[in-house]
């Protein structure tokens, strides 16, 4: 899935450049945390769908395109198809579910921000409405690879439930993402 590349070189080439700049830091960060998210809905809405034209999972289809059609959230698909085709839920409230639940959250208040209605003013200058941008100032390029790896390990967990034993996670890790095994 190309966004997953995507979103690796975003990832791994900022925490490799030299430069230092914050501004360009903390914009590519958030390119790789909404990138992560994004990637993890695409891949739930390719996978199951592929999935339930699967013998084993076929009892799930007439749910999944019916989901897929009406485009429900992100949120319904993670709680409603892992125990739909396998049986058994997510767990969203430790390891890789939790991680993966506070960075959606991480990712909302990113594109979902706040603002104001105060105006403040200074002479010869009047600001009116102010965003809280405190969470975007806190990204750095460690956000990034971060927001990367939890996506990985939540489609691992994914793998998990169908019964992917975790010493071929790398491999199933390849062929859904394109990520390559380390040797």
């Amino acid at each position: 899935m190309a966004v997953f590349s995507s979103t690796a070189a975003t990832c791994y080439t900022l925490e490799q450049r030299e430069d230092h700049d914050t501004e360009k830091v903390q914009q590519d960060a958030t390119l790789g945390v909404i990138l992560a998210v994004t990637g993890i809905e695409i891949f739930m809405n390719v996978y199951f769908r592929v999935l339930v034209d699967e013998e084993p999972y076929k009892h799930a289809a007439a749910c999944i395109l019916d989901d897929l059609e009406n485009q429900v959230s992100l949120d319904k698909k993670i709680k409603k198809w892992p125990e739909i085709v396998f049986g058994n839920k997510l767990d969203l409230g430790s390891g890789a579910g939790q991680l993966f639940t506070n960075l959606k959250r991480l990712r909302n208040k990113l594109i979902h921000f706040s603002s104001s209605h105060e105006t403040i003013e200074l002479p010869g200058v009047k600001i009116q409405g102010m965003a809280d941008t405190s969470v975007y100032a806190s990204l750095n390029a460690h956000s990034a690879v971060n927001a990367l790896e939890v996506a990985e390990q939540f489609i691992c967990e994914i793998f998990r439930l169908r019964g992917i034993r975790e010493e071929e996670h790398p491999h199933a890790l390849h062929s859904w993402t394109g990520k390559v095994p380390r040797q």
